[in-house]
């Protein structure tokens, strides 16, 4: 009974599948919503299992719930893993990931076999494993097997349905933003999972405007778009949100997308004009992350994030004038902050990350970090953009903060880590007041491509392919990266 009820688990998992490639396209799985309820907006709405055997229409507000049921997830041990799958793989779970082989993006399938046992909690299959000595990474959630999905109308009159389900829609509004075409909903983890099935290149046109800006220079427009289409195909390399249910989110962890919301015909031409451009190097396509401003120098990602040193993302000068400082030094990085840079023709978000100031009080930093008392706060690294990569606070114990993120959290979100404390420009340690003054530029991480730079350069007239030089050296734009027919 247990393996019978393992195995109908496994059929339905074998078709929880994300992006795929129709007719040499990649389409994205893109998630919208998740949570244990949702609530949806359309004229109208198809909506149908994955085979299409059966569907209905409905329309209006609709509310999505998970009625209480006896059903649970389940948690199965993996036996072995096949990378080549029989034409019709008895017990087992067809799993597709990418991975990038000779210059392509490339949609593998494996077949996953479990153990006929499986458990209501990871505890109690921890425990089984540990007494086989089997190693505990090959537990894995095996989801509910045709979760029943209600819906709601208007009404108040309810419809059932059996996930996973395929909607179809004109315009569908999600959290107040309205977008069309194919979605899946799908169960994962005990949560509703509403994502779009969507082409790439529509992806990145909903993207663009809400990075960059949808009335920016024709120039940054394309830099943004080969930018962000890189960056989508070396997120779904690291199958990051497998696990999740979906290929990509759509907020500012994978890359803000919103459909067509604030889409126009000059990122129409944008994405048209780069159709199918992405970045490479010699062995893998380009990291080609962004952020909105550096303030000057971008930063390393090795810096930022302790990984591999990648060769374009080591750094670049964006402002030239910057060059002259060692922004890693508290005197650098000071006098470079003092020096007011130009802001000819830049829009007012722009000209706000290169000049900011915060404040906080010292006692709310030091309920932030737990403390109840800061003596001192001493800055013991910088990075080669100026931003403060570690931190040495000294209250009634001391607490080292490592890395920019969470030196900005910590000061209440601060736009980003490179900054001064006022009264102690160029001073590493400062014994902070009542009130503490923060002095700084950049907003972001600086690994990347500088938004604000790419802008002031497009203005100056270099074309896109110069800008992303400038941001990834070293790289090279590619359009020959999907094979007509998968391998």
């Amino acid at each position: 009974m247990m393996r019978k009820s393992l195995l109908i688990l496994l059929f339905i998992t074998s078709l929880l599948f994300a992006a795929e490639f129709r007719d040499g396209h990649l389409y994205l799985e893109v998630n919208l919503a998740t949570g244990s309820s949702l609530n949806i907006e359309s004229s109208s709405v198809k909506i149908s299992d994955e085979t299409e055997l059966f569907q209905n229409n409905l329309q209006g507000k609709l509310e999505i719930a998970l009625p209480v049921s006896d059903q649970e997830n389940r948690y199965g041990i993996i036996d072995k893993i096949e990378k080549i799958c029989a034409t019709d793989p008895k017990d087992a779970v067809q799993r597709e990931y990418f991975v990038w082989e000779d210059d392509h993006l490339v949609l593998r399938k494996e077949c996953i076999y479990y153990r006929p046992e499986s458990f209501s909690t990871s505890a109690r299959a921890q425990k089984y494993a540990e007494a086989l000595g089997i190693f505990p990474q090959r537990i894995q959630l095996i989801p509910v097997v045709n979760a029943t999905i209600s819906f709601k109308d208007a009404s108040r009159k309810i419809y059932y349905f059996e996930s996973p389900l395929k909607i179809i829609s004109g315009q569908l509004w999600v959290d107040g933003v309205p977008y069309e075409g194919e979605f899946r909903l799908k169960v994962v983890e005990d949560k509703l999972v509403l994502n779009q099935i969507v082409p790439i290149e529509e992806y990145i046109a909903g993207v663009i405007p809400n990075e960059i800006g949808n009335y920016s220079p024709m120039e940054a427009l394309k830099a943004q778009a080969v930018a962000a289409r890189s960056h989508a195909v070396n997120l779904l390399l690291y199958n990051r949100h497998t696990k999740d249910g979906y290929d990509l989110c759509n907020s500012t962890h994978c890359q803000v997308y919103k459909g067509k919301y604030r889409r126009n015909e000059a990122i129409e031409t944008a994405v048209m004009y780069t159709a199918a451009e992405i970045m490479t190097t010699p062995e893998q396509v380009a990291d080609a992350t962004y952020h909105s401003s550096c303030g000057g120098k971008t930063e390393s990602s090795q810096a930022v994030w302790k990984g591999n040193y990648i060769p374009h993302l080591s750094g670049s000068t964006c402002i030239t004038e910057a060059d002259q400082y060692d922004l890693s030094t508290e005197a650098g990085a000071a006098n470079w902050l003092k020096i007011k840079p130009k802001t000819d023709g830049m829009s007012t978000w722009e000209s706000a990350t290169l000049h900011w100031e915060r404040q906080i009080s010292s006692k709310d930093l030091a309920k932030n970090l737990g403390l109840s008392k800061i003596n001192s706060i001493e800055i013991l690294e910088r990075g080669r953009s100026g931003r403060i990569l570690k931190l040495k606070i000294k209250g009634n114990k001391d607490i080292i903060l490592s890395g920019e993120y969470k030196i900005r959290q910590a000061f209440e979100a601060l736009p980003s880590s490179y900054f001064y404390f006022e009264g102690a420009a160029g001073r590493p340690i400062i014994y902070p007041p009542a009130t503490i003054t923060i002095i700084g530029r950049g907003s972001g991480h600086g690994v990347g491509m500088c938004q604000v730079g790419a802008l002031r350069m497009a203005r100056q007239g270099l074309e896109y392919a110069d800008i992303l030089q400038v941001y990834y050296p070293k790289t090279v734009i590619n359009t020959d990266w999907i094979y007509d027919e998968q391998p």
